[in-house]
């Protein structure tokens, strides 16, 4: 595994390490240092109180409460909530690219085919990572991958700390992201964190056009 994937499994080195490059190119330095001082101290309050779940799950939440730290920490030294919110996208995204492009160079050796890749990679994050609680609905789809996500603890927990508009920039974006490394379309119209019943994920291969059979319950993957 590259050593900035393996990064990914140390949330406080690796989110240290992508906010302070983020911080530096867009603060003077003594700014960016106050900053991240303040967040380092938010995020010692936060970690008191951190849910407890599966290690992927536990992992995850590691990183939301580094990004609800950090997007205080910024708004304390008046950077706006949608500018805080894209620099948190962007760090995240430094941290979570390398494992994803990783991933899915492997997934080469599951088939050649795109649309199996793309299955069988959600289908192991969501079997290794995406645990309990996270809930999950497959849909057979005639071309594509398709599922709704019924419930979303990285949304509950920005919910309950008083920062949904957090979960776009911090998660939801990053699927946008992986899909266009891995070179898919990925179209979804509502969200939890927008206050919808689940999120719904409709993956489509190029040259294909994806038809989700809403109807049809593929199944529940936890």
């Amino acid at each position: 595994m590259k050593p900035f994937a393996l990064l990914l499994f140390i949330p406080g080195l690796a989110f240290g390490r992508a906010a302070k490059e983020q911080l530096a190119l867009c603060l003077p330095p003594a700014t960016a240092a106050a900053v991240w001082g303040r967040a380092v101290a938010l995020h010692r309050e936060l970690h008191r109180t951190q849910p407890r779940h599966s290690l992927g799950v536990n992992l995850l939440l590691a990183y939301m409460q580094w990004d609800v730290a950090l997007y205080r920490a910024l708004q304390k030294h008046g950077i706006s909530p949608q500018q805080a919110g894209e620099w948190i996208e962007r760090i995240n995204w430094q941290i979570f690219a390398p494992a994803s492009a990783l991933a899915f160079k492997a997934s080469r050796l599951r088939s050649s085919r795109l649309q199996v890749r793309v299955r069988w990679l959600l289908d192991a994050l969501f079997r290794f990572v995406f645990t309990r609680p996270f809930r999950r609905r497959n849909l057979p789809a005639v071309a594509g991958v398709a599922f709704d996500v019924q419930v979303c603890p990285l949304a509950s927990y920005l919910r309950e700390q008083g920062v949904p508009q957090l979960t776009h920039s911090a998660a939801c974006s990053l699927d946008f992201r992986m899909d266009s490394e891995w070179g898919v379309s990925l179209q979804r119209t509502q969200t939890l964190a927008g206050g919808a019943a689940h999120c719904d994920f409709r993956f489509s291969v190029p040259g294909n056009e994806l038809i989700a059979r809403d109807g049809l319950n593929g199944g529940n993957t936890p």
